[in-house]
């Protein structure tokens, strides 16, 4: 197997980067001052910035011509000091993520992230099903791709397949990797490393980092950039004292969002954003179906991030 690296070919650079989410105002349409703002606050941090995600950036919600205005804006802040990778909307075929990943570049993404081939209803793709699909659309597009592979589709990629096409693709310049189960991870990860970057959840860096993985995209960058930086930068200089301190804070963080998000029965993209309000931090609203949480949700979410001391960790006032 040729290891990309020592060839010198191109990789995601290592680093913190967020599945950032897409203000909308009270009346669902796109807020594009909120938007900017959002993904300076990101950079300030050193944080990338990924567009549109289907998830956290509500892509699933919106229409092709609205996630491609979402990646020309975050591409228009970044201004090269971090590369923007276009999530698209989990586009099942290969005519559709090969004509996304063209229109992504023109409006100024560096890369995009291609899902596997999601069909919906609990159907799980086959190995061939899987190789045709990666082959012609890797075959068509030559700009960077980070390819996905996350349980949360309903299936995953299976491994030796990720590690065919980092190896036959130079256009390829990372794979993210998420699975509840660590040992699943870990062997990914320990296969893949060493021939490009891989990205795991930050729930998942203690252990992903030591088997060899160097950058992390998630969700709670979008409240906690600094925090999430903090514990990249340690687990990379080695301070596994301080990384320590820090992933406990994560915990305490991610375990009260994940424990609100089922009490009050909330998507995690409807706390972000009202995290952010009670901040006083422009992450707009939700758009339906989401509805945002009522006062007695908010008053127990503000009580949560006084608690973790999220505002001061953040260093806001």
């Amino acid at each position: 197997m040729r290891d990309r690296r020592a060839a010198g070919q191109a990789a995601l650079p290592a680093g913190s980067y967020a599945m950032g989410l897409t203000p909308f105002d009270r009346d669902g349409g796109l807020d594009e001052g909120a938007l900017r703002e959002h993904v300076q606050w990101m950079l300030r941090e050193n944080v990338g910035f990924w567009p549109a995600s289907p998830a956290t950036g509500e892509g699933a919600q919106m229409s092709d011509t609205e996630v491609l205005r979402v990646v020309e804006i975050a591409a228009e802040e970044a201004a090269g000091r971090s590369p923007v990778v276009a999530g698209n909307r989990e586009f099942p075929t290969a005519a559709q993520n090969i004509r996304f990943a063209a229109e992504a570049v023109q409006r100024g993404a560096d890369a995009v992230q291609l899902y596997p081939p999601t069909l919906g209803h609990s159907f799980v793709p086959d190995i061939a099903m899987f190789e045709a699909f990666y082959d012609e659309v890797l075959s068509a597009v030559d700009a960077p791709v980070v390819l996905s592979s996350n349980f949360m589709t309903g299936f995953e990629v299976p491994t030796p397949l990720l590690a065919r096409l980092v190896t036959e693709y130079p256009q390829v310049i990372g794979v993210f990797k998420h699975h509840p189960d660590q040992h699943n991870v870990a062997d990914s990860v320990a296969r893949l490393a060493p021939h490009t970057t891989v990205l795991t959840m930050t729930q998942r860096l203690m252990f992903s980092y030591a088997v060899g993985a160097t950058a992390e995209l998630d969700n709670l960058q979008n409240v906690a950039p600094r925090l999430c930086r903090a514990l990249h930068d340690q687990l990379h200089r080695g301070d596994l004292s301080a990384a320590g301190d820090t992933y406990r804070t994560i915990t305490r963080l991610w375990s009260g969002i994940s424990r609100f998000s089922a009490e009050f029965s909330v998507p995690r993209v409807v706390v972000y954003k009202a995290v952010l309000r009670l901040l006083g931090l422009p992450g707009g609203h939700t758009r339906k179906p989401y509805l945002e949480p009522g006062d007695e949700a908010v008053k127990a979410l503000a009580h949560m991030i006084d608690a973790v001391g999220l505002r001061e960790i953040e260093g806001l006032k």
